[in-house]
């Protein structure tokens, strides 16, 4: 492994088309009604001026006899929730959030608001805070559909292939997967690699070329490997260490966590995630890992050595730069710097 990597890739722009679809998961995960809402919308074009503006004023009528209720009933959960969706159909996104949020407030075990909340914020752009409302959900209950929905964010918005792939197949063989919802997840699993990834966006790198053809194969095989066999260790780590030599820290990062769920114990795959941390800029988590993987292996020369890097260079201790590098001398006196220069002159300098 190398000492450093580039910046995170991002993935190309999703379709129109996809922007839909998921939207219409998310909102007939909710309720029928509210989905029946959104198949509207997408006809809207098609509407008569006049039918559009019925269906304006029959929304604003609903959203105003909600609201009358829920003044007289401001802890009602179930009006709450009643009148965010209502706002939501209506793509009145900032009050639907606000509802949804007072929803959270008054019982923080309800899935629901949490699950709409999630709606909510991806039509806003919130794409980080969607999933971070959808974790929340699952964490309160574990549904295929959230997984899926997850599955989607992270593959498409957030950039995360990996993660993404562990919520599609935590949802393939969920319990209460349909058959409509299991022939969507075959369907993104089966998508090919894209025959030509010079035409797509680059990983983002610091000056470095754009991705081979061949190590966007590779990364869509063992991507599909660590799908196939997610209690494989092996897998995630392989996929991470590709992710690591392409440049991909956020995807590596995110790979050997997963290896690190089935394996807490490999110093190995613990120092590369520690090497990833720093590599975007979370110094404290970089630190947090070498110290963890030179606990488990205190022989560890590679954790050593980028511990007293990341001191040095990153936080500016250097009496803690020193002392990780002295003990990395006494494991090997001829210890040396990627670039070949002695750990001694890096001593050295240090005063």
């Amino acid at each position: 492994m190398n000492t450093t990597a580039n910046a995170p890739a991002r993935p190309d722009i999703p379709t129109r088309a996809l922007v839909i679809f998921l939207s219409l998961c998310f909102l007939t995960m909710l309720f029928v009604a509210l989905a029946g809402n959104f198949e509207n919308s997408r006809r809207d074009a098609r509407q008569s001026p006049e039918r559009t503006a019925a269906t304006s004023a029959g929304m604003e009528n609903n959203i105003g006899m909600l609201m009358r209720r829920l003044s007289g009933e401001p802890d009602n959960p179930d009006l709450l929730m009643e009148l965010a969706e209502a706002l939501v159909a209506a793509q009145s996104w900032d009050a639907a959030e606000t509802f949804a949020k007072r929803g959270i407030e008054l019982d923080a075990r309800d899935q629901r608001p949490l699950h709409l909340l999630g709606v909510i914020l991806h039509n806003k752009g919130q794409h980080g805070e969607a999933a971070e409302a959808l974790e929340k959900a699952i964490a309160l209950k574990s549904t295929a559909p959230l997984h899926y929905s997850l599955g989607v964010l992270y593959t498409y918005f957030l950039g995360d292939p990996p993660r993404g792939l562990e919520h599609f197949t935590i949802a393939l063989n969920a319990s209460d997967a349909d058959e409509e919802l299991k022939q969507a997840i075959r369907r993104e699993l089966d998508k090919p690699p894209s025959p030509a990834p010079e035409a797509k966006t680059p990983p983002a790198t610091r000056g470095a070329a754009p991705l081979p053809r061949e190590a966007a194969q590779k990364i869509a095989e063992l991507e599909k490997a660590a799908l196939l066999n997610p209690g494989d260790a092996v897998a995630w780590t392989r996929l991470g260490n590709l992710y690591f030599d392409s440049g991909m820290t956020k995807e590596a990062i995110s790979a050997y966590e997963r290896a690190l769920r089935l394996t807490p114990d490999n110093p190995d795959v613990i120092t590369d995630l520690g090497i990833m941390y720093r590599d975007s800029g979370e110094f404290a988590k970089a630190v947090e890992c070498f110290r963890k993987a030179s606990a488990l292996n205190p022989a560890h020369e590679n954790a050593l050595f980028n511990q007293g890097v990341v001191f040095y260079y990153d936080l500016g201790r250097k009496e803690e730069a020193e002392r990780a590098w002295r003990r990395l001398l006494e494991i090997n006196p001829g210890a040396r710097a990627p670039d070949g220069q002695p750990v001694s002159e890096m001593i050295k300098h240090l005063h």
